[in-house]
């Protein structure tokens, strides 16, 4: 079920038939993810399904996704396993038309210029990537709040101590 390099050579007629691609690639294989990706999560699967579709005179590609990327976590800089899951519904707009305004009477979909040969992995990437969490983090961090009692544990209030101590013995 794998589609590594593949491409739809014409979205318009594959949304015309409602034609379907699925496949699973890992989250390694996506040059602009694996940049934020930690290396436990690089051979994960990224598993995603392209439904064509058409209405009235419009053709869409609706694309879902589904993988866990692990990332590094905002607060204790470690390992955090992010499920993403994705529904999107994409109008395609032929190279050189002017993009539909964003104040459309329907909002259900956004859209996209469409030439031959969509490059899929492309597509899938640039979703993944608007799905990822602006700050990922533990639900359960490790790291201290911030409190009063933290003070004591900081490396600096260690730091402080010492410079007391230094202070006080000079």
């Amino acid at each position: 079920m794998s589609h590594h390099n593949a491409s739809i050579a014409d979205p318009f007629e594959f949304a015309r038939r409602g034609a379907v691609l699925e496949a699973e690639v890992p989250a390694g294989g996506f040059t602009r993810l694996a940049d934020q990706l930690r290396p436990a999560g690089a051979e994960r699967a990224v598993k995603y399904r392209i439904e064509g579709e058409s209405r009235d005179d419009k053709r869409f590609l609706v694309l879902q996704l589904e993988t866990e990327v692990v990332l590094g976590c905002q607060r204790c800089l470690g390992d955090v396993a992010c499920p993403v899951e994705s529904h999107s519904r994409l109008l395609l707009v032929r190279e050189g038309d002017e993009l539909p305004d964003e104040d459309l009477a329907e909002d259900d979909f956004d859209p996209i210029h469409a030439s031959r040969n969509l490059d899929v992995l492309a597509l899938v990437e640039d979703e993944l990537l608007l799905s990822l969490p602006l700050a990922p983090m533990h639900d359960e961090c490790s790291v201290s709040s911030g409190g009063p009692q933290d003070d004591l544990a900081s490396p600096f209030a260690a730091l402080g101590k010492l410079k007391r101590s230094n202070d006080s013995n000079a």
